[in-house]
């Protein structure tokens, strides 16, 4: 497998972590605002997604890499949807959307390259 999907998994599982252990700083790298007691029990379910789906992705057999990288790119999908369907309906302020809808997009055309 490439490196993009090692460097794709090593930024995913940083990014999972950073949300479960600080999800004000994760809230802080999307533009979000800080979150409630509440919120950051959302940011750590996504922050333990992340880091598993990335984790398993690094830790694979090399065959086993590819479906993880996969999980991934449906999740990155299903992200950047969740983002736009938000900024549709101005349930996210401007700035969080667009970094929220981009920051998938990215990913999403990363994994689509990596997993060729």
């Amino acid at each position: 497998m490439n490196r993009g999907v090692l460097a794709l998994a090593a930024m995913r599982t940083g990014i999972g972590v950073l949300a479960w252990l600080q999800p004000g700083w994760a809230a802080r790298l999307f533009r979000l605002p800080q979150p409630e007691r509440e919120a950051s029990y959302l940011w750590r379910l996504f922050g333990v997604r992340d880091a598993v789906i990335g984790t398993a992705t690094l830790l694979a057999a090399e065959g086993d890499r590819r479906t993880w990288a996969r999980v991934g790119l449906l999740c990155d999908v299903a992200d950047g949807g969740a983002a736009a369907i938000g900024a549709a309906r101005g349930e996210l302020p401007r700035g969080s959307a667009t970094a929220l809808i981009a920051v998938p997009a990215a990913a999403v055309a990363l994994g689509i390259a990596a997993v060729r």
